[in-house]
């Protein structure tokens, strides 16, 4: 995908605006050179304030938002792609945004638009992040802290060598990867795959969770306490395991933990030993299927790293971060501020 220009971008604006029958009564460069393009809508009192961004990060879009917090004018962002978040942020902050991949929102005095669009650049049918196996290539990458070989992705992702070459060539298509090399390309592949991130539906909560060292009932479980570090297991996920890695988060210590498991009879059979809380009860433990098998072949111990007294193994801070973004804008803020330790990337 070729990168986006600012003329570019605010030519496809003055278009879409054409075509949806908005009246413009003058468009002009900003004379101040904080923004792209000033365009000024028939009926509206305040202009529009146009930025043009290729692939925003949703920190970028927040030192956009601030920075124009104090002016006086309606401000649009156009960009190649707005992943939900994305999208979220700039609805919050009261920002239009032109996504173009076929979407326009502009929330102004008097003009309300919300709608679908033809696109404007190619969009690809089907994104590798939209694969099991393209969101494990990307984890995978992710998490290395050096370059890596093809066949060292299929070995630590668990797919086949023609499998993983095949995603790697596919994110460097989208630039998400460098190119010939296995390296991301700044924080946009973290960020295309967190608009991708989710937990899959198969979620347990239970009325209480395992314990260790209850081993009549464990047993069965295969919780992977032996060799922690080498064996698949049980992981603690979500924004315990971001605390973990020294997030900035305020949790309660009896906060109920969640875990990645590594199958679906794992999840059956907990849910058969420790039962399944009831919808309108306090909130429990809660189990989900790996959506990315990488996230329960890869643990930490924690206590034994001196990162915290939980017994748990504890997921990848990738997967951790990953895992906070699907907390919408709150999440995002706290990973303004996480910053994972020594011999960690971070990557967002």
């Amino acid at each position: 995908m070729s990168q986006i220009t600012d003329s570019e971008g605010a030519d496809d604006l003055l278009d879409v605006l054409a075509h949806l029958e908005l009246p413009v009564i003058s468009s002009r460069q900003d004379p101040d050179g904080m923004a792209d393009l000033v365009i000024q809508l028939d009926g509206e009192e305040r202009p529009l304030v146009i930025e043009v961004k290729r692939s925003p990060s949703p920190a970028g879009i927040r030192q956009l938002v601030t920075r124009h917090c104090d002016e006086p004018a309606h401000h649009v962002l156009v960009a190649d792609r707005l992943s939900s978040m994305d999208k979220e942020i700039l609805e919050q902050s009261g920002w239009g945004y032109l996504d173009r991949r076929g979407h326009i929102r502009l929330w102004l005095d008097r003009v309300r638009v919300d709608t679908r669009i033809d696109p404007l650049v190619e969009v690809p049918r089907r994104s590798p992040l939209d694969t099991g196996t393209g969101q494990s290539v990307a984890v995978c990458l992710l998490a290395a802290t050096g370059p890596m070989t093809v066949r060292g992705i299929a070995k630590e992702t668990g797919v086949a060598v023609s499998s993983a070459s095949t995603a790697l060539a596919e994110l460097r298509a989208e630039a998400l990867v460098k190119e010939s090399s296995t390296e991301p390309a700044g924080t946009e592949l973290f960020w295309a795959l967190a608009g991708r991130w989710s937990v899959r539906e198969r979620t347990v909560a239970l009325i209480e969770a395992p314990h260790p060292g209850d081993a009549s009932r464990t047993s069965q479980l295969g919780l992977g306490f032996d060799d922690v570090e080498v064996t698949p297991g049980w992981a603690l996920r979500g924004e315990l395991a971001a605390a973990v890695w020294g997030a900035p988060l305020p949790l309660q210590g009896d906060a109920p933990p969640d875990f990645y498991v590594p199958d679906d009879r794992t999840l059956r059979i907990a849910k058969q030993l420790y039962g399944e809380a009831q919808a309108n009860a306090s909130r429990g433990a809660t189990i989900t299927v790996a959506s990315v098998r990488y996230a329960v072949t890869h643990r930490y111990d924690a206590a034994g790293r001196g990162l915290s007294n939980d017994e748990w193994p504890v997921v990848h801070p990738v997967i951790a971060a990953l895992d906070l973004t699907r907390s919408g804008a709150r999440g995002q803020e706290i990973l303004e501020d996480f910053h994972p330790p020594e011999g960690f990337r971070r990557v967002w």
